[in-house]
Parts: C-alpha cells; structure tokens; sequence
C-alpha cells in the first residue's frame, strides 16, 4: 500500500494531530501499533470504497507460477481472478466486445486472450490497438483494426457449437488495477484514513459511553457516542466513493 510510503513519519503526523483527545493523549501507544492501526484503516478504506489504493496487478487464472513469483521478487503487490465469461451477444449489435473488468480504476490493460476450450485449445490474443479503454470506469470496447482476425476458430462458430450459449470463463484479461499517486490527488482520502485510525484506537480503550467526574465537591458528567463518529466518517466513505467509481448503475 502506498499512502504511507514513510510510516514513521506517518506515525509522527498521527500522534501529532490525532492523539490530543484527552483519553487518547493518556494512553501510551507504541509507534508499532500506531502503524498497524494506520496499515488497518487503510485496509478498511480500501474495502469500503471497492478501490485498490495502490497500483496491483491483476492477474488471470492461467498465468504462471513463474509470473507470480517475479512479481513477489519485485515487491510487487497481485491478485489472481477468474476469466470473464464471453457472451452469446459480445459482438452484438453497438456493445462493440464490451467487457467491464471487476476492478477499477484502470491503469493499464497488459493482455486480453480468448482461450479456447477443448478440443480446439487455442489462444488468440487481442492485438493491443483493438483496445479502447473507459480506465475509471472500468469499460473495455474491442474496435478491430487493420490486423485480420487469424483466431483458431471464430467466436461465432464457437457459440454454435455451444448451442448459443455463452462460453464461461474464455476471457481472460491482465491488467492494472488502483489508484497512482493517491496521497497527491487524494489528500481528503489521507485525512480520512487517519481519522479511521484514530477511532479504531479509541475504540480499542473500550471507553464508556458515560461516566462521571468529581473533584473538590464539584461533578461533572461526561459521554462518549462513537457511533457518531463512525457514521461522519461512513458519509465521507461514501461521498469519495462516489468520486472515484461513479454512480453504481450500467444500462448495456
């Protein structure tokens, strides 16, 4: 991950301007945990907004051992998914081989490959100026260009032969998927993911959501209501969301 590319120096900031609440700037907290509840809410921020923060390469089911262990040689960060399924009307009127890849943004599309299914057990690869990219959104359109089409078997022939059914899983893509930069474009995302640290260290002192305060004959009543916090910082979630994804409804 890559919003807190100098953790210390993010420990610092969070102690700094996080941590002067009077029950947190009362508990000691040791610079290894400050990082693992900065490393956690980023992991929570990345799943709520359905985003990588960070680049990741996105590898199909058929590629090497030898690939994926390159990549860890690299420090690298991949994920492995499942094909895309090719649909009886891929090519059909204007959806122009529409494919909508389950991450994004879009970084870069490195390969698309039809895999052919036995007894054929062919490849034919996507020449890359084909490709026309939507990168935030995640659409991929194919626009063949001046390359024949030289597959070993057309899509076509392959759908009779499936009896006009779709073909599962005989697409399959390799791509980059996260935000680049996301601490320079996004500084409101760097503020909410280190007030998700600082609730998540509130809520591990387990305060009470009441208490009271008596010194010298005088009292005084305190409360404590996180779930308010938590619902501020879900409506900030959902709005940056919306920012990166778009609205989450696709009419084809």
């Amino acid at each position: 991950m890559s919003l807190f590319p100098d953790i210390d120096t993010a420990v610092a900031d969070l102690r700094r301007d996080r941590l002067s609440a009077p029950l947190l700037a009362s508990a000691t907290f040791s610079a290894a945990y400050l990082a693992g509840q900065l490393l956690a809410a980023e992991a929570d921020a990345e799943s709520a907004l359905r985003v990588y923060l960070s680049p990741v390469e996105i590898l199909p089911e058929t590629a090497t051992q030898e690939d994926k262990d390159l990549l860890d040689e690299e420090g690298i960060r991949w994920e492995e998914e499942p094909g895309y399924d090719l649909d009886q009307d891929f090519f059909a009127g204007d959806r122009w081989g529409y494919l909508l890849t389950r991450q994004r943004p879009i970084i870069a599309v490195h390969s698309l490959q039809f895999v052919y299914p036995a007894p054929f057990r062919g490849i034919f690869t996507v020449p890359a100026d084909w490709i026309r990219l939507d990168k935030k959104y995640g659409h991929i359109r194919l626009v063949p260009g001046s390359q024949s089409f030289n597959a070993p078997l057309s899509i076509g022939v392959m759908q009779i032969l499936g009896g006009g059914r779709g073909i599962p899983q005989m697409l399959q893509l390799r791509y980059t998927a996260g935000l680049q930069n996301a601490a320079a474009k996004y500084p409101d995302l760097i503020d909410l993911v280190q007030r998700m640290a600082a609730l998540r260290l509130l809520q591990g002192l387990f305060p009470a959501a009441s208490g009271s305060i008596s010194a010298d004959g005088l009292s005084e009543s305190t409360s404590m209501d996180l779930s308010k916090y938590q619902d501020d910082i879900d409506s900030h979630l959902e709005r940056l969301r919306q920012r990166l994804q778009g609205p989450q409804l696709i009419v084809c």
